[in-house]
């Protein structure tokens, strides 16, 4: 039996017999907790490109599970919620909802949901890519791999980096490829951000181009988003760097200049930070804190209380194979291992 069908009977069985509303109630008592989403995906949307399970939930359950939250916690923004917070306000039972890097999909699909619900969410942009046809290095590398550009490349011209990843990812060819994609994207995530741009400069020079559909959202629609007073929005950076694999200067220039962009195309003052892949230090909370950010979310699952760092507030990710039923959506937020 696969884990993700245990961790669906086990939470049906604990929906059906009331224990996880009784644990529900007493977890959520003085806590809240914050949701963390990246894509919301139509089927036509996964057509022709991989996507990793931990990136997304379906269009179908993201309605059904902020139908959910609408109707049991009281939804807030996430900045409401840290000034509650600060103020040493009883913040049990609050929910705060985000997504992100700017996917369009954000604007596409989880916007009508926002807005038919009345829910108020918050979106980390990463500046660098809105209003563009860029993406995010794991697609990328996937949708080369899927055309096999690799094969196509002679060893004794490519650098050093592509010949050891392409080695490296050699022995996950005669996997399903879901594996080797997730493989691959693994074992990339582990070479330097220097790497990691030769790697992928090599597959542009011999695809001749980027992945062509634009995936990101542009600014128009982050204003349309704004203007509805539904969504707020928060820095990334400006290229999605893992921020302890850079200098700090460079760090301090990636957080610095993504809350400019923003502010400067949205008008809006921004005072909220995600870190990429949830990456930070205490160099980079100072920083955070001297430029004027009251907090910083992560990738760290736990409930958000009273007392709390905010320069490291926890975040509950929530994705399709592991919440595509509301027992397993309330499980994953409940139990730290689900």
């Amino acid at each position: 039996m696969s884990n993700i069908l245990l961790k669906r009977m086990i939470s049906a069985v604990f929906s059906v017999s009331g224990f996880i509303s009784a644990i529900e109630q007493n977890c959520l008592r003085n806590k809240a907790f914050v949701l963390m989403y990246h894509r919301i995906l139509n089927p036509v949307d996964l057509q022709g490109l991989y996507v990793q399970p931990g990136m997304f939930v379906s269009s179908t359950s993201f309605a059904k599970q902020i139908a959910f939250l609408k109707d049991r916690f009281k939804l807030v923004f996430l900045e409401d919620l840290v000034k509650m917070v600060l103020a040493g306000d009883d913040v049990g039972g609050l929910c705060a909802i985000t997504c992100d890097d700017g996917w369009r999909d954000n604007f596409t699909n989880a916007f009508p949901i926002l807005e038919k619900y009345g829910v108020p969410a918050t979106i980390f942009l990463a500046t660098g890519l809105v209003n563009t046809n860029k993406t995010f290095w794991p697609e990328e590398i996937c949708y080369y791999l899927e055309r096999k550009i690799a094969d196509k490349i002679a060893f004794d011209i490519a650098p050093s980096s592509y010949i050891r990843f392409s080695k490296e990812i050699s022995r996950y060819h005669q996997c399903t490829r879901e594996t080797f994609f997730d493989r691959s994207i693994e074992i990339l995530k582990r070479y330097s951000p220097s790497d990691r741009d030769e790697i992928l400069s090599r597959f542009r020079i011999m695809h001749k181009s980027y992945p062509a559909t634009r995936q990101m959202m542009n600014w128009d629609e982050a204003r349309e988003m704004l203007s509805s007073g539904l969504v707020r929005f928060g820095a990334h950076t400006v290229n999605h760097e893992i921020l302890n694999q850079i200098t700090l200067e460079k760090a301090h220039y990636e957080i610095s200049k993504s809350r400019m962009d923003i502010e400067h195309n949205l008008g809006c003052k921004v005072g909220i930070f995600a870190y990429p892949n949830g990456n930070c230090t205490e160099e980079l909370q100072n920083y955070l804190t001297e430029s004027g950010f009251i907090a910083a979310v992560t990738t760290r699952k736990r409930f958000l209380t009273c007392g709390m760092p905010l320069m490291e507030i926890p975040r509950i990710p929530i994705h399709e194979d592991v919440s595509n039923t509301i027992p397993m959506f309330r499980a994953r937020i409940l139990f730290r291992n689900f």
